[in-house]
């Protein structure tokens, strides 16, 4: 059924209208030739298929803006994760002392050992707590990295190029 027909149908278009309808629709074809009219609906359906295009692209990006925030949403959660099982400072001998944004300069009591890792660039020093608060934990290189690209500002301290 055609579209003329189911406009009649639901009487929101006159026989008189469809005659006329009709009528100009032939005139046009006739004015127009074959060659005008295959020309018309090559270039709709160029048109359609632009549109289509169109409408691929954006759904594309959308699904590719959803993957790369829920990748994002998973490295953070990893790195929270990396941040909750940060080895804890033990007591030692060696106080070593680093500085931070705010400009205070707390210490860590470190083991020997613990010093030179963290003096060689094994290991780092991460905030695990609050920003206001002074509360660290240590992270192995490779699992400060991943904070550090997730979370920039709860890496306090690491060897110089460490990181980079």
């Amino acid at each position: 059924m055609s579209l003329r027909d189911q406009f009649k149908k639901a009487k929101l278009l006159s026989d008189k209208d469809a005659r006329r309808l009709a009528h100009e629709a032939r005139v046009e074809r006739t004015e127009k030739g074959r060659e005008g009219v295959e020309r018309d609906a090559r270039q709709r359906q160029q048109e359609i298929e632009e549109l289509q295009q169109l409408d691929r692209d954006k759904t594309r990006r959308e699904q590719d803006g959803r993957e790369r925030e829920r990748k994002r949403l998973e490295e953070l959660a990893a790195a929270r994760a990396l941040l909750a099982d940060a080895k804890q400072p033990g007591p030692g001998p060696v106080k070593f002392y680093f500085a931070v944004e705010d400009g205070s300069l707390p210490w860590l009591e470190l083991s020997p050992r613990e010093a030179q890792e963290l003096r060689a660039g094994a290991i780092c020093i991460a905030r695990t707590g609050a920003p206001a608060t002074h509360t660290y934990g240590m992270l192995a290189i490779d699992a400060g990295r991943r904070v550090a690209r997730a979370i920039p500002a709860a890496i306090v301290h690491a060897a110089k190029g460490a990181l980079g």
